[in-house]
């Protein structure tokens, strides 16, 4: 025939992915509650609204209706506060008053520091500048 022995198998899962099955309805509907609840809804959640509006499945039938479908939850990243203004520790005095107009070199220094997530885990990355080097 020519053809060879993976071309013949994926013309035949492509052939039966094009055909309208009995799951056609059900994966429309998971679509579209999907983007209805701006992909949070997990398989659970997923079968509580399915039988609610109609369908009677179970879990593992919506878990599977999803993967079909090609939905996934989107997970909320948690909120993580970086900073704790509510403290009782000493605050250093605001001398330049956002005036950071600069007459001669070395005599105005800012520093700033933060973290940045890499795959090797957190750096850490400190800045300090010479104001008068840096402001026009």
């Amino acid at each position: 025939m020519g053809v060879s022995r993976s071309g013949y198998y994926k013309h035949r899962k492509r052939e039966n992915e094009t055909k309208m099955g009995p799951d056609f309805e059900l994966l429309v509907k998971v679509r579209q509650i999907h983007s209805s609840t701006r992909c949070s809804y997990g398989f659970r959640r997923m079968r509580s609204q399915l039988c609610n509006d109609g369908y009677k499945i179970g879990r593992y039938r919506a878990r599977s209706l999803m993967k079909k479908a090609g939905v996934f939850v989107k997970r909320r990243q948690r909120f993580k506060r970086t900073t704790d203004s509510n403290h009782t520790f000493p605050v250093a005095p605001n001398l330049l008053n956002r005036h950071f107009v600069v007459e001669r070199l070395d005599t105005v220094w800012c520093a700033d520091i933060t973290y940045v997530w890499t795959l090797e885990g957190w750096l850490y990355l400190a800045v300090v500048i010479d104001i008068f080097s840096h402001v026009k």
